[in-house]
């Protein structure tokens, strides 16, 4: 049955029409769907809230920081959505200089997934983890996480996941000290990427390159890439990058003589992370400032340089930067003679100081030490600081040779894997010419499912609405438009029914008409609109007061028949009465203080012989005498039994 009323509705002009535009929709569907499977298998990419707050992070970073830890993602997250919260949570505390945090809640993101399931997700997230390690000082933990990457954005034609993981493997080798290695990444990614904006941007690539130019000590070299990067973050107002990059590039200009422009700059860098909020970028560029103001032989205002920087990094937990804040207030109390302080700064210096871990840092606090002695006198303990620091010099040396050979070793792996993954690159190419056919097959027979899934659907939305508009065309034939009750004809078609069925089966039936007294002078006196509220509050206080076994409907302009099934004529009468009583309560709901409103009731039972329209009829004779009589009152019907009281 559901399928042929389907089929005579399709078979209507509207449904060709409707049905013509399905197909052509399916049609559409199976043209496109060997495009469709393949882009699906390459279109992988973060969402578009994780890009907004992307950009977001570039000009306030702190907000988007208080943003995320103030919405946790909840436990019933889908685990790809967990993996990219933390994706920007880490790139977050990245930003603001946070690499243990930074690490760990790359590491939390990777929990969730694998990378099996989620590959893209999955290496995109190592290379953000990799970024923390770097900052952080374990470079060489993150290698191989780049190589993967780098390996399976090549295998799988992902240019994005590639030119990031150049991006991070330059870095990482900047941090080794293998500049040949991390410039060679750095220009082939600044080569190959065509985006102006993100983290793999031509001006961003420019400012990592700056960053290497500038450790190597190429200071010149570094300048017009920093440059480049501080002309971009201008222009595109990212007030983060625009305040890392000019560090970078007052540095550059500080290194190679260029004091005044490079404080300049410096002190903008400062002033852009403090409205930022991005209270460690203000910390390290008070630190760079004050090395300008010991350069300058401005002590007292590099030593208030430094207690401010110092102020910043007091709960941050980052020796390595205690250690140089105390080693520079060394450095200051020394020229200034106080040498008083300069052994309590070097006491401070060597708390903060692990040599195992900064070895430079200890000779070069050894010789600050020896000099100190030297100037207060104690010439025996000056040259047991200066060879203590040339012998702690020479072992540094040959570890740093040794570690170089490591360095080398891991980047021999490194490119001996690129290779590894390219023959593999070709293998999978051939093994996805192999699933193409299968794939073919495939894509026909669900374009297929999808054509009777669709069909079926179109069917069954059709039916459902003839069903509906069925519905609807009853309600409009049995009911009255205004008040919602039953109309004329229905009610009237309910009394025949009702007065076979008593008689059948011998139960009591009463019946009724209620008329509105004076009506006509409501609708005189006040309008039609108060008569209209006037029907509809009384057909309200009549469904609320009758059973829902009894019917009542609209008769005429102010009539209503009522049938009480199942009722003697002494409990019609007492609920008919009640009723009546509640209408005159009703001038309170209508809310006009001098109108009156009353109800005049007609009651007749049935009794054997009489057909519906008598009964109707001794109804309406009875009401004609409540209406004569005075109104206001329920009146039964003559011939009807007189045991009411």
């Amino acid at each position: 049955m559901l399928f042929w009323a389907g089929l005579h509705i399709v078979m209507s002009r509207k449904g060709i029409l409707l049905l013509k535009c399905v197909l052509g929709y399916v049609l559409f569907i199976v043209v496109t769907m060997p495009s469709a499977i393949a882009a699906e298998a390459v279109a992988f990419h973060f969402s578009k809230q994780y890009d907004v707050l992307t950009q977001q992070l570039n000009s306030q970073p702190q907000q988007v920081l208080t943003q995320l830890l103030s919405s946790p993602p909840p436990s019933d997250m889908p685990v790809s959505q967990k993996a990219e919260y933390y994706a920007i949570l880490s790139d977050t505390y990245y930003a603001l200089t946070y690499p243990q945090k930074a690490i760990e809640s790359a590491r939390q993101g990777l929990s969730f997934i694998t990378q099996q399931h989620e590959p893209w997700l999955y290496h995109n997230l190592s290379l953000i983890e990799a970024s923390a390690l770097e900052m952080a000082g374990k470079p060489f933990e993150a290698l191989h996480k780049v190589d993967a990457a780098i390996g399976w954005a090549q295998e799988n034609e992902d240019e994005k996941t590639y030119l990031l993981g150049l991006y991070v493997r330059g870095s990482l080798f900047t941090s080794l000290n293998e500049y040949n290695a991390a410039a060679e990444s750095y220009l082939e990614a600044y080569n190959q990427t065509t985006s102006y904006t993100g983290k793999i941007s031509k001006a961003n690539i420019a400012g990592m390159l700056g960053v290497m130019y500038d450790n190597r000590g190429d200071y010149a070299l570094a300048i017009p890439y920093f440059a480049e990067a501080v002309a971009h973050a201008r222009k595109n107002d990212e007030s983060l990058n625009l305040s890392i990059v000019l560090y970078g590039l007052g540095s550059a200009n500080f290194r190679v003589g260029n004091v005044e422009i490079g404080e300049a700059q410096i002190l903008e860098s400062a002033d852009i992370a403090k409205s930022l909020g991005d209270t460690q970028g203000v910390g390290y560029a008070l630190k760079l400032l004050a090395e300008v103001s010991i350069k300058k032989q401005d002590y007292a205002l590099a030593e208030q340089r430094l207690h401010e920087a110092a102020d910043i990094f007091a709960n941050s937990e980052n020796k390595p930067i205690d250690f140089q804040i105390a080693k520079s207030l060394f450095v200051v109390a020394l020229a200034q003679h106080n040498y008083q302080k300069a052994l309590r700064y070097s006491r401070i210096a060597k708390a903060n100081l692990d040599s195992d871990l900064m070895p430079t840092e200890t000779i070069e606090l050894t010789s600050l030490e020896g000099k100190l002695a030297a100037a207060q006198g104690d010439y025996q303990a000056a040259y047991e600081h200066s060879s203590q620091a040339l012998s702690l010099s020479e072992k540094y040396h040959e570890s740093r040779s040794a570690e170089q050979i490591h360095t080398v070793r891991a980047i021999y792996k490194v490119r001996a894997s690129e290779q590894a993954n390219q023959l593999l690159e070709h293998q999978n190419r051939l093994q996805r010419f192999a699933l193409s056919a299968q794939e073919q097959r495939n894509m026909y027979l669900w374009s297929f499912i999808a054509v009777v899934l669709v069909v079926c659907c179109l069917l069954a939305v059709m039916v459902y609405r003839v069903k509906a508009q069925s519905r609807a065309l009853v309600k409009l034939a049995t009911t009255d438009d205004l008040t919602g009750l039953y109309n004329r004809r229905y009610i009237i078609e309910q009394l025949e029914r009702q007065v076979i069925a008593a008689s059948r089966y011998g139960y009591d039936l009463c019946v009724a008409i209620i008329d509105l007294d004076f009506f006509k002078k409501i609708n005189d006196s006040y309008g039609h609109a108060v008569g209209d509220q006037v029907l509809l509050e009384f057909s309200r206080v009549c469904s609320d007061n009758l059973r829902r076994t009894d019917l009542l409907g609209r008769i005429g302009g102010e009539e209503f028949l009522v049938l009480l099934p199942h009722t003697t004529l002494q409990d019609g009468y007492d609920a008919l009465d009640s009723l009546r009583c509640k209408v005159s309560q009703l001038r309170d709901v209508v809310g006009i203080q001098d109108l009156s409103i009353s109800a005049s009731v007609g009651l007749t039972s049935n009794t054997p012989n009489l057909d519906g329209m008598q009964l109707m009829a001794n109804a309406d004779i009875a009401l004609y005498q409540a209406k004569t009589g005075g109104r206001d009152q329920t009146i039964i019907h003559p011939t009807s039994s007189t045991s009411v009281s």
